[in-house]
């Protein structure tokens, strides 16, 4: 007589694999919504990182040459910032218009993503600039300024406040301690 072995298989039967997989899709639909907002939000913070780094590169510029540097949509002072946004120094006539001729780029930015907005909450100039000296400079009137970082989809913001001493800084309107944080 031959000795016969009494192996187990081991493994997984369709059945247990198929209950892993419904359990795994379940979770994956539950956790979705909260991930795309999180994208969101991620994308606005993005966004309003990046802005915040164009006017302290503008600053630093400013204040290394010596001249009055802009900060603006790349259609120009009536475009949209969603389009794209450059900062140039203002070196030929003082307009704070970008002339090729005589304006150097300092940086272009590209445009933002579809669902994220910048405007203007107080001022009234769709750009701003820095004089030589590092401060904001008094442009039409606008001696400084703040300036709105939406997304369509969130219902976060973020806001961009620029004194007329040239300081920036960024901030949340929805969270706590952020009292003078104003722009919706």
């Amino acid at each position: 007589m031959t000795a016969r072995s009494h192996h187990r298989h081991r493994g997984f039967t369709i059945i247990e694999l198929m209950i892993v997989l419904a359990m795994v899709a379940a979770l994956t639909v539950l956790a979705a919504p909260g991930l795309q907002n999180m994208l969101a939000n991620q994308r606005l913070s993005s966004a309003a990182s990046d802005f915040m780094t164009a006017a302290m590169q503008a600053r630093g510029t400013a204040l290394k040459n010596n001249q009055r540097v802009i900060v603006q949509p790349t259609a120009g002072s009536a475009g949209a910032w969603a389009d794209g946004y450059r900062i140039f120094a203002d070196v030929g006539v003082l307009n704070s218009t970008f002339d090729s001729g005589t304006d150097t780029v300092v940086q272009t930015f590209e445009a933002l993503p579809s669902e994220i907005t910048i405007t203007k909450y107080t001022g009234t100039n769709n750009f701003f600039g820095y004089d030589g000296s590092g401060f904001l400079a008094p442009i039409g009137g606008s001696a400084n300024g703040t300036w709105r970082i939406s997304s369509s989809k969130t219902d976060r913001q973020k806001c961009m406040i620029i004194e007329l001493s040239g300081r920036a800084r960024l901030c949340d309107p929805k969270l706590v301690g952020t009292a003078n944080c104003l722009c919706s």
